[in-house]
């Protein structure tokens, strides 16, 4: 089959996504499919997956062009979608996002949650589970962990919601010290400091989150960091590859010595993504 990745959006979110694409990409080729990756752009030969539907929402004409043309797509949906609204957004243009995925060849979702919210509102055979998992690709050359860290805990993506007072109240501790790779700093900063910090964070957000991000899991897990968690809603059973604590614990955690990193690494080895998208591309 020839697939294109069409990622959508602007650059800072092309990178936050670029774990979702690369890992795509070649678990789709190793499934022997043609695949390509574009920016901001259909094919009209090709099926697309499309990843950023939700920055499509604010083109209606675009969206109405796409929808009238024969171009074959499928919604690769990452963000918390909850009837027809993604993440909350008060501003959100339901009606254009509606339209989109109504006319989608199907969608694929690797949280539970979103299944359950789209076949409230779409053919059930239309919506497709792939967990997320792991792929050779993901094991990066560039991070080189040794047992002399730099840093005690590494947290890197957007901190809405609980995390921002979570990082103040980590960083503001003598005892231990955070680094934070955010929005602004460039992508290639994370796999530095997941070579020099000896911990990685899943940090919860607070009541509004639905379930876990897998994608900073397998980037940090594939590569010997280990992953301390404060829990959260979770049923796609993506914390069972982190040490769960209590966030008042997070400090004595944080100061010990970590597992050998094969052993870590071989922990997320257990669920491939190709075994994910077999069935469904």
């Amino acid at each position: 089959m020839q697939i294109n990745i069409a990622n959508i959006g602007n650059k800072e979110w092309l990178d936050f996504k670029s774990d979702i694409t690369f890992g795509l990409y070649f678990a789709l080729k190793e499934l022997d499919h043609d695949v390509t990756i574009s920016i901001n752009n259909l094919e009209s030969n090709k099926l697309n997956i499309i990843i950023g539907a939700d920055f499509l929402s604010d083109h209606t004409k675009f969206i109405n062009q796409v929808v009238k043309s024969n171009i074959e797509y499928v919604i690769y949906e990452v963000e918390k979608f909850d009837e027809f609204i993604i993440n909350d957004r008060s501003n959100f243009n339901s009606q254009s996002y509606r339209i989109l995925i109504e006319a989608a060849k199907f969608i694929v979702t690797p949280y539970l949650f979103n299944v359950k919210s789209y076949s409230r509102c779409l053919d059930s055979k239309k919506i497709h589970y792939a967990r997320w998992g792991f792929h050779e690709s993901m094991v990066n050359k560039n991070i080189l962990r040794s047992n002399n860290f730099d840093f005690d805990g590494l947290f890197f993506g957007l901190l809405k919601g609980l995390r921002l007072e979570k990082m103040r109240s980590l960083a503001a501790n003598k005892k231990i010290k955070i680094k934070l790779v955010g929005r602004d700093d460039p992508l290639l900063y994370r796999d530095y400091f997941i070579s020099s910090c000896k911990w990685g964070l899943n940090l919860s957000y607070g009541d509004t989150e639905k379930f876990i991000n897998p994608f900073r899991l397998y980037s940090m897990g594939s590569n010997g960091m280990p992953i301390l968690s404060d829990g959260g809603k979770d049923e796609d059973d993506y914390l069972s590859l982190c040490t769960i604590a209590d966030f008042s614990n997070f400090e004595s955690y944080l100061c010990r010595d970590v597992e050998k990193f094969s052993d870590i690494s071989e922990q997320f080895r257990n669920i491939k993504l190709i075994d994910s998208l077999r069935g469904i591309f």
